[in-house]
């Protein structure tokens, strides 16, 4: 929820770095949270979580390989 807090709730996305973008974590409570129903704002927002999870955990593995390669073994 601090995303939330910190990001707004605007749902903005632009080619310009400098202006203000939407992240994933205020798409889903927009989704959870909105006018919409329940059973329909459920199916994109846990695709929304599934994705999110599927991407940490897939940079988490490639970061871990690279520790690995480059980690200095002490006897």
């Amino acid at each position: 929820m601090i995303v939330v807090m910190a990001a707004g709730q605007g749902a903005n996305l632009t080619a310009n770095p400098l202006e203000a973008v939407t992240t994933v974590t205020v798409q889903i409570v927009m989704l959870i949270t909105g006018d919409t129903e329940a059973s329909t704002a459920a199916g994109p927002a846990f695709t929304l979580g599934f994705t999110l999870f599927c991407v940490t955990l897939l940079m988490n593995v490639i970061a871990q390989r690279i520790v690995r390669k480059y980690r200095e073994l002490y006897d």
